[in-house]
């Protein structure tokens, strides 16, 4: 198997990184994506894997895709590898260009995740070449998103779908350091709560006013107490703006909310405590304005990504995976809870078992001084590989 991953990663892996790298394919240009994700529609093909491909309904985004092998029909529970093609550059940024030094690619998406996309397919590959017996039986999606970046809300509806015909998920977000495996990361959520009161002229008729922004000063306090670093729950009032000039007591007020917590639990009476306090705003407070009762709340926005929580099925295929990982020279190990999120909160969220960071070692993701390290993405390729062939063994 080591033969058959090596023998095609400089001739043919290597080469569709620099290609993906160097089509730019920020979340916000759908063009540019879908023509990085057409890219790989041909290594795809080139394999014999079908491509499904799935628009984005509204047409914000580019369209996601899902390369099944020979073996996997509609209905069956498969395997699933998970990555996104989408970026955080925009073309207008000027970060471009596939770079190689020695070991280090670097290049806008050379860690996060393109590289990580190309283990995904020349795994499938290797076993191919390697053990076309083992490639006639293997049932395997390898799922591609255009909205990673961005929260996935487009792409949120396919990996539902996705979900009960999927036995486990391996998702190829940039290797952590050691190579420890992902297997927890927070879940996060976005909120606006809105305040009505009533405008009028601060000179002539101030005491006419119900000003929304005092309203809502109020309760941003309450807000922020919801925050229990222990628990790894955290509420940030991020945004606060209102009224409409110097002149006139305001009649609108809004706050925007980021809060991030690491249970479903949690998440869950997060929600509660929020709509409590827009249903109940000046509930144990003292010396509130009588007028300030006529101010009307409201709330919007939800959860954006479900926390991903270790589960026993989880750390099951966790070591599954790094018995595979160890024959080809990775390290072994879980890693600590992370803060950002990715497509693996939505599966392992949906019941999948699901663990994480497969992709190869670099730095410094989100930042122009990106790179990836080509020997580990040699490494986790093989590691895969070995992995497909003991699914089927």
């Amino acid at each position: 198997m080591r033969a058959a991953v090596r023998d095609a990663f400089e001739r043919a892996q290597v080469p569709l990184l620099a290609r993906l790298v160097e089509q730019s394919s920020c979340t916000r240009e759908p063009e540019d994506v879908e023509h990085a994700a057409r890219i790989f529609d041909e290594a795809a093909s080139a394999l014999g894997l079908a491509i499904a491909v799935h628009p984005d309904p509204q047409g914000r985004y580019a369209a996601h895709r899902v390369y099944t092998t020979p073996a996997t029909r509609d209905d069956d529970r498969a395997l699933a590898l998970v990555g996104h093609v989408d970026t955080v550059f925009p073309r207008a940024m000027g970060f471009a260009g596939f770079v190689r030094e020695g070991d280090v690619a670097r290049g806008p998406g050379v860690l996060d995740m393109k590289s990580g996309l190309t283990a995904m397919l020349f795994a499938i590959g290797a076993v191919r070449a390697a053990a076309p017996d083992v490639y006639a039986r293997l049932r395997v999606r390898a799922v591609c998103v255009s909205d990673e970046e961005v929260g996935s809300p487009s792409s949120r509806a396919l990996f539902a779908s996705l979900a009960p015909r999927t036995s486990a998920a391996l998702v190829f977000e940039a290797g952590r350091r050691g190579d420890l495996i992902v297997t927890r990361r927070r879940g996060g959520g976005l909120w606006t709560i809105t305040a009505h009161g009533r405008a009028s002229h601060a000179g002539h008729a101030h005491a006419a006013g119900v000003s929304a922004i005092h309203a809502m000063s109020l309760i941003v306090p309450r807000l922020e107490a919801i925050t229990d670093h222990a628990r790894g729950l955290t509420v940030n009032v991020g945004l606060f703006t209102g009224g409409s000039a110097k002149n006139t007591v305001p009649e609108h007020a809004e706050i925007g909310i980021d809060a991030r917590f690491e249970s479903a639990r949690d998440a869950a009476e997060l929600e509660a405590r929020l709509r409590a306090i827009v249903d109940a705003p000046f509930e144990g407070l003292r010396d509130v304005p009588e007028k300030l009762s006529s101010v009307r709340f409201e709330l919007g926005g939800g959860v954006t990504r479900p926390p991903m929580e270790a589960s026993e099925a989880s750390q099951a295929l966790r070591l599954r995976y790094e018995a595979c990982a160890s024959r080809v020279g990775l390290g072994v190990g879980e890693a600590a809870l992370q803060g950002g999120g990715s497509d693996a909160n939505l599966l392992s969220a949906a019941g999948v078992p699901s663990i994480d960071g497969l992709g190869p070692w670099g730095e410094h993701f989100h930042e122009t001084s990106e790179w990836s390290s080509l020997e580990s993405l040699a490494r986790r390729t093989e590691a895969l590989a070995l992995f497909l062939l003991d699914e089927i063994a």
